[in-house]
Parts: structure tokens; sequence; C-alpha cells
């Protein structure tokens, strides 16, 4: 009995320990691999390496709290055969029970995703390396022995290995209890063999004893485990009684507390919603008629069990308006009704006006599943119970996970849930041979939520171009993403949104369909019609914005992204805004671009220097482009240079980057005739020789000659104007001319 009363006690105390750790571990089996999934509450810097007994993961810059509870929920311990953290160092241990390798990648930042595979690791694989930089350990090949229940007292006494989740390999005597390691000993200190991870358990574990001992409830007493008194002395063990005490629950062995929905109720159970048992696998004429017989009595009274298995078949083939007809035609006090209500207007996709499920996401029960097909709502708020929502889901007939399985993908992958969105799609190919085009949709959006857009749209194209009751969502969606990959939508495809949305007046598809039509519009090129549905859409601005800068004719651009005086630029451009102003500074708008400028997050520098160089401010331009050496950066700097009139840096700068016929034009602009006839080009000597006169003749001796006459001296005029001419036509023949531009 005091084992019994323990257990109470340790199922007490857990739940306030798991509560307090913040990181969640979630897992799923996927055939030929398992996977765990991490999800920090942001982006992490994470590392993989091998240890002794399988792998570990460690955040060099943190020292997180993992909620390690539900991580064997949905998984055995083939691969992964245990799962701990070291508090001191953060370290995640993964033990290896398998011949597996581990192979982790980060989904998205904040979610590291680990698969344990079958098999040898890929040649050169650096998660094979041991994170302390020495050589990879080998990997401990050890038998794990699971726990088989309680022992067979006639059994065998031989020791036997099995392994302890809290201290890892020990040999125990089958038949014999294992107190050592309890926590519960006289000498309160941990023991050797306790990993740290359980430091927070034991110690809630002492204290909740402590304050049952000082209320009177717990008494603590030497035991009588052994015959022989010397053995007793030597026990370091404790004895645990348990008294009455106020609010204290006794149930019997395997009892669990029955649990709540957010709102206070009691969670539905697994057997009140057993969907896959109210039919059989036959076909549906077969079931028909015996599901539907003995509906009424004598004196045609309705027979309450014929109804509720009439209501319950209606509902396991996805028929909620058959269901609630059947209940309307024989009314019988139903303990259920109320729950076959709201499931048969969620199987018809109608609001439920009177929710049974109504904060049953966190159950522990198939209730947590029909609680999220009833209100999608919850999914943002967090409190759900995934893993009884896909045991739940995997467990339904294979016609309603193909019915429901679309929007539960919709609905996971919209919050980003990608893990879980996975693994309903999976559940929904399973003994799927011919996927309809409701499959195929949700295919696509799987593809586009997984990287890979372009199979997305093949996908989606196919399916648009089909004639079918799922023809106007496939092409809702191709419009949304092709818009956001920034291709074109054509003028048919534009005409049928139109007729699409105007069908869809007043349905719960009205804004999804206008959100298209919107980004149709855009898409297509009428920028007009697309902004004059924006504040009907506003959902669509940041795609309909970067539609227009990317896309957007310059015309378009001048019209609806020019700011007025004293407006601010729209959140919603945020992310396109640097291509706003750089498209504003290229059409010459310099205060435009500036303005756009400001609301980007880390505008480029060389973008501002373009920006301030068209505002007149070169200092500011050379400012901002620092050090920067690309032949972009070149030519601002040179315009700024220009702008200051400084031709020696425009010189030098040609010169350092190896271009002497532009070094030598600065220098011509800066007029140093002296420096061009001593050091320029041939050409550029000749004509600097004009303005500087001759060079001085080689031989020094030379004798100068007498002053000529005027006849003499209009010659020598002549011959200078010739030579003069001569120079410059040989310089202005080094010149490119340039060329004719084409039509």
């Amino acid at each position: 009995m005091r084992w019994g009363w323990l257990a109470v006690i340790v199922a007490l105390v857990l739940p306030a320990t798991a509560s307090a750790q913040a990181v969640r571990v979630t897992s799923g089996e996927h055939g030929e691999f398992t996977r765990l999934v991490i999800e920090f509450a942001g982006p992490v810097d994470w590392k993989v390496g091998r240890t002794a007994d399988g792998y570990e993961l460690r955040l060099p810059e943190a020292t997180p709290q993992y909620d390690l509870s539900g991580v064997f929920d949905l998984i055995g311990k083939d691969r992964l055969a245990a799962i701990w953290a070291d508090p001191d160092s953060g370290a995640l241990h993964l033990g290896i029970a398998c011949a597996c390798f581990a192979m982790p990648f980060e989904f998205r930042p904040g979610t590291v995703v680990i698969d344990i595979r079958n098999g040898p690791p890929p040649k050169g694989s650096s998660f094979e390396n041991a994170l302390d930089g020495g050589p990879a350990p080998e990997l401990a090949e050890r038998p794990m022995v699971r726990p088989t229940g309680r022992p067979d007292p006639t059994g065998p006494t031989e020791p036997q290995q099995v392994y302890d989740w809290t201290a890892g390999y020990k040999t125990r005597i089958p038949g014999r209890p294992d107190l050592a390691s309890s926590g519960l000993g006289l000498d309160l200190s941990p023991p050797d063999a306790v990993k740290p991870d359980l430091e927070p358990l034991r110690q809630s574990l002492i204290e909740q004893l402590s304050r049952g001992a000082s209320d009177g409830v717990v008494d603590m007493a030497k035991p009588h485990l052994s015959v022989d008194p010397a053995e007793e002395d030597g026990n370091p063990s404790v004895e645990v009684r348990v008294g009455e005490a106020p609010n204290l629950v006794i149930r019997q062995k395997g009892e669990a507390e029955a649990p709540l929905a957010a709102t206070g109720a009691e969670c539905l159970a697994d057997e009140r919603l057993d969907v896959a048992a109210w039919s059989e696998e036959k076909p549906f004429a077969h079931q028909f008629g015996p599901a539907l017989e003995g509906l009424s009595g004598e004196f045609d009274r309705p027979e309450p069990e014929a109804v509720a298995r009439a209501t319950r078949f209606y509902l396991s083939m996805g028929f909620g308006a058959e269901a609630r007809s059947i209940l309307r035609a024989f009314p019988t006090e139903q303990t259920d009704a109320a729950i076959w209500q709201s499931m048969a207007h969620i199987l018809d996709g109608e609001p439920d006006p009177a929710p049974a499920f109504q904060g049953m996401a966190a159950c522990d029960t198939a209730a947590a599943l029909w609680a999220i097909l009833a209100d999608p709502s919850v999914l943002s708020v967090g409190q759900v119970e995934k893993a009884a929502i896909l045991r739940a889901f995997s467990a339904l007939p294979i016609h309603l996970r193909q019915q429901l399985g679309p929007t539960m993908v919709d609905r996971f992958l919209a919050m980003k849930d990608f893990a879980t969105a996975t693994a309903l799609r999976d559940a929904v190919l399973r003994g799927t041979s011919d996927p309809g085009p409701e499959i195929e949709l949700m295919e696509a959006a799987i593809e586009k939520a997984s990287g890979s857009p372009v199979a997305s749209t093949e996908r989606l194209e196919s399916l648009a171009a089909q004639s079918g009751p799922t023809t106007p969502d496939a092409l809702a969606a191709l419009i949304v993403q092709r818009a956001e990959l920034g291709q074109d939508v054509s003028f048919e495809q534009v005409t049928a949104m139109e007729e699409y949305a105007k069908e869809r007046e007043g349905s719960e598809d009205h804004e999804k369909f206008h959100f298209a039509l919107t980004l149709a519009y855009g898409a297509s090129g009428d920028f007009d019609r697309a902004f004059e549905h924006l504040p009907d859409t506003p959902d669509a601005a940041p795609i309909l914005w970067k539609t227009l800068a990317f896309a957007g004719k310059d015309s378009a651009l001048l019209d609806h992204a020019v700011l007025p005086a004293g407006e601010p630029p729209p959140q919603a451009a945020h992310a396109s805004a640097s291509l706003f102003a750089q498209r504003m500074i290229t059409l010459g708008l310099a205060d435009q671009a500036a303005r756009w400028l400001t609301l980007a997050d880390d505008p480029p520098p060389l973008l501002a220097a373009r920006i301030a160089l068209g505002q007149g401010d070169a200092n500011r331009a050379l400012e901002l482009l620092g050090e920067e050496e690309t032949p972009a950066a070149d030519e601002v700097r040179i315009k700024a240079w220009h702008l200051l009139g400084d031709e020696p840096a425009i010189a030098d700068l040609y010169a350092a980057r190896d271009m002497p016929d532009e070094a030598w034009g600065a220098v011509s602009r800066m007029r140093d005739w002296d420096r061009m006839a001593k050091e320029g080009p041939e050409a550029w000597k000749a004509a600097a020789e004009q303005v500087t006169g001759p060079r001085v003749p080689a031989d020094a001796n030379a004798t100068t000659e007498s002053p000529a006459g005027p006849l003499e001296s209009n010659r020598r005029l002549i011959e200078e104007s010739l030579a003069t001419r001569d120079a410059i036509s040989a310089l202005l023949d080094t010149v490119k001319s340039p060329q004719a531009p084409t039509q």
C-alpha cells in the first residue's frame, strides 16, 4: 500500500515540475525514421554532435528548460531509447537504441527538427563529430530492457541488467523493490547515480512530503523489508503512510483523474466519439438498411437505441444533415444528442449554434479534434493537445479523413505548424490510391509550405484548368501564389475570379475570393482597380505593394507610390521599401526616395548614398559609401567628387583602378598642362605642348636663333596652328565614339 500512496504523491507533484519547462519537444513516427521537433521561443544558435550513447543538442548561448513529457506519446523506443536534459550545460541528450543516425535541420527560425534514421550516417556528416572538438565517440551497444510490469514472485531471482532512466544501467534482483534511487532515503543528499535533471523533482517530493508530515497526513517510519534485523539497519529507505486530509482524493490503481476542458466541463471520453465503431467496412448500400431498421416501435413510438444507431451511422458516413433529420423526426431522450448535433454541423461545414466542444481543444481525447474543427480560432491561443488530435484523426474512417483532412491541414499551415500539418497529410494519404481534387489542393498547400512553390504552382494550374467543384478554390490559390512569386495573371483568370467572387458574396469564402481578386488585378497590371479594392481586403496590401514595386510600370508607380506632402510610407509596404526608394531615385525623385528609405529596416549604404547625392549632399554620399569598393560605388564617388570639383581625387581613383584614359581625362579637366606634357600619353603630350610651349631640346648647348621678321613670324604661326590642329585631331582619334541608339 505504501507504494500506492507514493504513486499518488508523485502524480500530484509531477505536473508542477513539468509545467515550469518552456521548450516543448514533440515526436512522430514516419516509417523509415523517427522525428523530434523542438520548438524554441525564437531563433537560436544550435549544434548537434555525437556522444557515447547517442547525440546531444546544445545551445551555446542559452540553457533552456525542456518539456519532455510528451516525447513518447506517439513513438516507441526502437530508435530513441531515452531523452534527458543536463541542467548545467543545457544539452539535450538522445539515447539511441538501434543502428541509426541523427540528421538535424532547422525547419524555420526557432524550430529544430531531428530525424533519427535507420542505417549508417552519410559520409562526412558533421553531426557525427563530438561537440568538444575531439574524435567521434563509439556508440555503446547495450541492450535496452524495458519494464514489463510487476515481477513474478515465483520467477527467477537471478540478477538482471535493466535500464533506469534516472540512473542508467544497473543490476536488479527480480521480485525485490529497488528503493536505492527512489529519492526517499534517510540520507536526503542526491545519490551519485541520479542524473542532475531529476533534482528539481526530488526537491519537490521532499517539500511535499515534509508539508504532509507537518500537517499530520504523512507518517515516515522505518520499513521492515527484511527478516534479518541486521539488514534493516543498513537499508536507507523509509516507509510512507498517508492519513486522511481535506481535498485528498483516493482512487483505485490505474484510475486517472477525469480531464477537464478549459471551461471547467469534463472532457468527452473517447468512447463517446469513436466514429470508426459507428459503421462497418462494407459498402454503404449494405449498411443503410440495417442501420435505419426499427426506428419506431409499438404505437409508432421512436426507439431510442435505434435512433442513436441511425444517427451515429449517418455521422460516420459524413452525412450531417441526415443525422440532424433523424433526431428531428424521431425525438427521443439522448444523452449525446448535443454532441451529435455539433458533429453534424461540423461535417457539413456549417457554424455550430450550440457548440458542444467549446473549450475542449486541450483535452487528451478525441474531443480536441472536434473542438479544432468547430472553432479554428483556438489554435492561435495555443492550448491545443496535438497528440490527441493526431490520434483521433488517424482513427477516423478513410472517407472522413479525406473529407476533413484538407480543412485541418489548412488550419495548421495557417499557424505555421508544418510538422502537425504534415502528420495530418500523411494520415489522409494512408490507404488512398486515387486522391481527388480536394486532396490535390491539400498537397499543393503542403508543397508551398515546404519550400517547393514551383511544384505547388504546377499542381494548382492543373486543378484550375479542370472543371469541377474545386476549380474556384484552385484558381484563387493559384492567383495568390503567382502574385507572391511576382508572376503575372492572365485576363481570362481575372475575369473568372470576378465571377467566382460574385458567387461567393455573403458566404464564408467571401473574403478569400475578394483577397484573390485584388491580387489578380495587381498581377495583371491593373493597379487602379487593385487599389480601389484594397480597403475591402487590407490583408492583401503587402503582396500588392510588392507587386507594384517589382512589376509596376513607371506610370503606375507615379500614380500610387508618390507620397503626398507630410504622408509617411504605408507600413504594409515595409518589405518593399528599399525597392521603391531605388525606383524613385532612378526616376530622379530623390526626396521621394529618401522618404521611402525611412521605412526600410537596414537600407543599403549604396542606395542611401545615391539618394544623398541626388539631394545634392555630396559629402554625405561619400560618408555613406565608406570603404565599399565596387564599380557602382566608384560611380557614385566620381559623381560626388565632380559635384565638389575634386578632380585630383577622380584622377587618383581612375589611376588606382588601372583606367589611364579616364585618369588623364581628369588631369586635363584640372588643366595641369605641365604634368600632361611631361607624363601624359603621346596624344596628350602633343596637345599639351601647344599650351606650354615646345619641350626643351635635347642639346642644351644649342644657340637661340635671332628674332625673325614679320614674314617668318607669320610662317611660324601657321606651322604652330597646323601642329595644334594635328595634335587635337590625334587626341580626338583616341576618344571612343558613342554607339548609335538602337531602335
